[in-house]
């Protein structure tokens, strides 16, 4: 009967990234055409420092609460409840809050539920002729999500995550559905595993009169132990993705621990079929040569474990470089117990 499980679950991931071309419009673009085709951009916002330092090639690891947003069907490896909080400084004053948390029920899953909130703070309102109009207003974005995840075998788990988005742009706001769906396969040598997963899958949203499709991502990754000592442990992982609204992405990532009590990590992601379209160009102000800049890259990050009483706690930082719109920075605190 396992077996059977197994089989049908794979061939209905098969078919999911059917699923999400079938959204995609099949249109020859030039260069980055895609880029602004969808809304709710926030959910593409990394929610874990610990994996945005490996470049957020953490679909094939996803062995912590973070598994969640990155793979669900990880968190069968998580064994403990946990509960942690990311804060991430975004550009242009952008913050974003994320809180996220855990509980295994034995014999029956894992269960897991997320809150997250972006907020922009007060903006100038201006209209055409005038400019500023002596008012203000905002933006902010929500999203709650509920998780479920369980083992088919001792090597093959699925895990799935449905979440209520809602955006507020002033007085006005949108509501839409999405849900997560991943698995995750353990080879059961060097620690290798792949996983696969299609995100933000769901219906259009409508903003006053628009409609607009959500930024769903297809995604398949492996991790591996490269090095596993008792003092030090080498992970490398890479992943692949497919978005309906930029470039395909490959990215590799690392992650160092050296006797459980701290980590350095660091990764670099790269677009796939560049053209001279997608140069991201800006202009020197004194010679006035136009340069390359990449859209963002690398990223690198550190961690340290702090046993404070019956709880284990973990206290991640992560760097990332984002070209012209400068760094994103992200603290995450978790509490396993």
């Amino acid at each position: 009967m396992n077996k059977r499980l197994v089989i049908i679950n794979v061939i209905l991931l098969c078919l999911l990234p059917t699923l999400l071309f079938s959204q995609v419009e099949l249109t020859s673009f030039a260069g980055r055409g895609k880029v602004g085709t969808t809304g709710l951009q926030f959910l593409k916002i990394g929610v874990s420092a610990r994996a945005v330092g490996m470049g957020e090639a953490f679909i094939g690891l996803a062995d912590d609460a973070s598994a969640m947003y990155y793979n669900p069907a990880g968190l069968n490896q998580c064994q403990s409840k946990e509960v942690f909080f990311t804060h991430t400084n975004w550009p242009a004053g952008i913050s974003y809050e994320y809180l996220g948390a855990m509980l295994p029920v034995n014999q029956i899953g894992i269960f897991a539920a997320q809150v997250a909130v972006l907020t922009t703070g007060d903006m100038k309102r201006t209209v055409p002729y005038v400019g500023w109009t002596g008012e203000y207003f905002s933006a902010t974005d929500w999203l709650v999500g509920f998780s479920y995840a369980r083992m088919l075998t001792n090597k093959f788990s699925i895990g799935g995550t449905i979440k209520i988005i809602a955006e507020w742009l002033d007085n006005e706001r949108i509501t839409v559905a999405a849900a997560d769906f991943g698995t995750l396969f353990d080879v059961g040598i060097r620690g290798i595993k792949f996983g696969m997963m299609i995100s933000n899958f769901g219906p259009n949203a409508k903003f006053l009169k628009e409609d607009f499709a959500l930024p769903i991502n297809f995604k398949f990754g492996a991790a591996v132990d490269v090095i596993k000592q008792k003092m030090h442990h080498i992970k490398a992982t890479l992943e692949a993705c497919h978005p309906n609204d930029n470039l395909e992405q490959v990215t590799i990532g690392t992650e160092y621990k050296f006797s459980e009590y701290f980590a350095l990590r660091g990764g670099y992601r790269v677009f796939l079929k560049l053209s001279d379209k997608d140069a991201v160009v800006k202009f020197d102000e004194i010679n006035e040569v136009a340069v390359d800049e990449p859209l963002e890259g690398l990223s690198f990050g550190m961690g340290l474990n702090v046993p404070i009483g019956s709880f284990k706690t973990q206290i991640d930082y992560a760097y990332t470089d984002l070209g012209f719109l400068d760094n994103g920075q992200r603290f995450t605190i978790a509490f396993k117990f």
